[in-house]
């Protein structure tokens, strides 16, 4: 202890200091699960390089201040651990350029750019051990110290020079594409680096340097070796951040290369259900696939239900494109394990191709924003940029604008569209139906800003709109003495996704007044084989309360005719597709008969959608559907004339 606390001894309390850093890095590096590639490879060999260092340098010190180590090791071998500690000192430098040109995703592709980046290293330590076996370059003065002949000190410091110039140049063209904090962590590296060198020469000690060594590792360990922001720990691949910087260096590197997006149909519902454990296990058995569908592309995990592979020297055109796509949907559609269930999956791909696309970072968030958008509309090829249609994509926007403002500026409006019951003759329920109104072009379809404001996020304020609008209805007009008994309201999945919706709805009907009784909340049946947790828990607090269900769009999806008892719904509603097209074929109309019958068996009751033509209406009556909806009763309709409607007809 004494040793330690003599004031003369403060550079190996240094050098312990500096052990105890590059000891926690150790253990920092060594416990995390996910390694990203190449760069986090040559970090391990800087730890290496830096530990070994700053054991050579606490052995020296050790050496040089205590009579015991003199005792255990000879001159001759104190001074083999000065030349290990010098090699090591510029072994540090040539790992630094290294692992900047991998943050920056530079290869060394040619024998040119090897020998410019290995020959500076090279040449210091053929010097280093040269003049430890000949004492041509230096000599070893009574401590070990290396004591250069003139200018040799020069020769082996200008590697080091280079290495510094060359990350400067580095840092000026390519590190705009970094955030701030590591920008800011890079410089303070080499700072740091620059500051152990005028120290070591002007206190003749590499305690100083060596501690700048351990404290620029442990910055490192923080800000670029930090696997959550690069690696996605449940897929085991990179994240967005790590796809826009990887897209973003090799666009300032000027390579060709394509981005292929995967969108995987479901995904997101099918994984949002399960536990950590069981979802990881399906996203690496996609993963573990994709890795192996193309030899040297990297593969991401940007966002839900999308994976990406970024493709070297290949161009988005190409038919190698097209081949691996078809090889994705293949194998996406064979089933994937999930816990002891087989599942399968729909999907579809995109390209962009760089630089024949995109030459810009701008230019690459924007094209990424449009394909993200478009990539679901089509499914059957891969997706181009040259098959955007740009015009359409400015429509989404404009629209999407529109969205964001609408509760705002008081453009939406709900409508309200009669459903006719056979049994009393009366238009005894209704659907309420949202539309927004461009000041400029009028009213404009559901079913163009609906799928924008989902993915916008507004769809939550929109549906709270309709809701809140709906028992305004009820409470302060007469629509239930004019013959009313309940409203059908949509709900998004979006909607039913949040943990709160039953809360929130519940805290709506309180508000006006309203027994759950009169709203019914629809729901579409392709969700009914992705049901989540959130969504059964919300349903069944909604029915404990009263509020009924209806299936709304049955027979466009995936039905299951031997779960219709299980679905927690009270009405099922046949689509409009389905209905018009019995009246087109002898097989549909079959078709369509036992569903009805099906259904009725169950004890449940039938909407059927779309009835165009007083024809229908009567087949419709006749096969045993208990409300019917179309043009042929009423439209839609605003508040004020459905009121009159209800007065009139009721």
């Amino acid at each position: 202890m004494g040793f330690l606390t003599d004031p003369n001894n403060y550079d190996a309390c240094l050098s312990i200091s500096a052990l105890v850093l590059m000891a926690v890095i150790i253990i920092i590096y060594s416990s995390e699960e996910f390694s990203y590639g190449k760069q986090s490879r040559i970090f391990g060999g800087l730890i290496i390089v830096g530990t070994i260092l700053n054991v050579m340098g606490l052995i020296h010190i050790l050496w040089v201040n205590n009579r015991w180590m003199k005792d255990c090791l000879t001159y001759e071998m104190n001074c083999f651990v000065v030349m290990v500690e010098k090699v090591m000192s510029y072994l540090v430098a040539f790992f630094s350029i290294l692992y900047l040109m991998a943050i920056f995703g530079m290869q060394l592709n040619k024998l040119w750019k090897k020998l410019v980046i290995i020959l500076p290293t090279v040449f210091t330590i053929l010097i280093l051990l040269l003049g430890f076996f000949t004492d041509f370059f230096y000599y070893f003065d009574h401590n070990g110290e290396i004591i250069y002949f003139f200018p040799n000190e020069i020769l082996v410091s200008i590697g080091i020079f280079l290495y510094l110039v060359f990350a400067s140049y580095l840092m000026l063209k390519y590190g705009r594409v970094l955030a701030s904090e590591k920008t800011m962590a890079i410089y303070t590296y080499y700072i740091l680096m620059l500051l152990g060198v005028p120290m070591r020469i002007i206190f003749r000690t590499g305690t100083v340097f060596e501690f700048s060594v351990a404290i620029s590792l442990l910055l490192c360990v923080f800000t670029f070796q930090n696997p959550s922001e690069f690696v996605d720990r449940m897929s085991g691949v990179g994240t967005k951040n790590a796809l826009n910087f990887a897209v973003y260096t090799k666009l300032l590197q000027k390579k060709t290369f394509t981005l292929m997006e995967i969108r995987v149909d479901k995904l997101p519902i099918t994984i949002g259900s399960e536990s950590v454990e069981a979802a990881s296990d399906l996203l690496r058995q996609m993963t573990e696939f994709l890795k192996k569908s193309c030899s040297g592309a990297e593969v991401f995990f940007p966002r839900d239900g999308f994976f990406a592979l970024l493709i070297p020297d290949v161009k988005s055109s190409s038919e190698d494109i097209d081949k691996l796509s078809d090889a994705i949907k293949a194998r996406f559609k064979e089933p994937f394990k999930l816990r002891d269930l087989e599942v399968g999956f729909d999907v579809s791909t995109s390209a962009i191709g760089f630089p024949d696309d995109v030459k810009t970072i701008e230019r690459f968030d924007e094209i990424s924003n449009m394909m993200y958008k478009a990539l679901s509309r089509d499914s059957k090829y891969v997706l181009r940029v040259s098959d955007l249609n740009l015009k359409h994509i400015e429509y989404d926007k404009k629209i999407g604008n529109l969205v964001r403002h609408a509760l705002d500026n008081g453009l939406l409006e709900v409508y309200y569209q009669p459903i006719y019951s056979p049994v009393t003759g009366k238009f005894s329920s209704c659907e309420a139906l949202i539309r927004l109104k461009d000041p400029r072009a009028g009213y404009i379809s559901p079913a163009v800003f609906m799928p924008i404001a989902e993915k916008n996020g507004t769809v939550l304020g929109i549906d709270r709109f309709v809701l809140s609008s709906v028992c305004e209805m009820l409470a302060t007009t007469k629509a239930v003495s004019y013959g009313l008994e309940y409203v059908e309201v949509n709900l998004s999945v979006v909607d039913c996704i949040q943990t709160n919706l039953a809360e929130s709805i519940l805290k709506i009907l309180k508000e006006h007044n309203i027994g759950p009784s009169r709203i019914n909340l629809e729901i579409t049946e392709t969700w009914d084989k992705d049901v989540t947790s959130v969504i059964d828990q919300n349903i069944s607090k909604l029915m404990s309360s009263g509020i009924t269900f209806s299936m709304d769009d049955f027979g466009t999806g995936y039905s299951n005719f031997s779960r219709l008892a299980d679905m927690p719904v009270k009405i099922f509603k046949l689509d409009k597709s389905t209905v018009q097209a019995a009246f087109e074929s002898e097989n549909s109309y079959m078709i369509m008969y036992n569903m009805i019958k099906i259904i009725k068996s169950l004890g449940k009751e039938i909407v059927a959608e779309g009835v165009e033509t007083g024809e229908q209406a009567k087949q419709i009556i006749r096969l045993g559907c208990d409300h019917i909806q179309g043009f042929f009763y009423a439209r839609p309709m605003p508040k004020d004339q459905f009121l009159e409607f209800l007065q009139n007809n009721n």
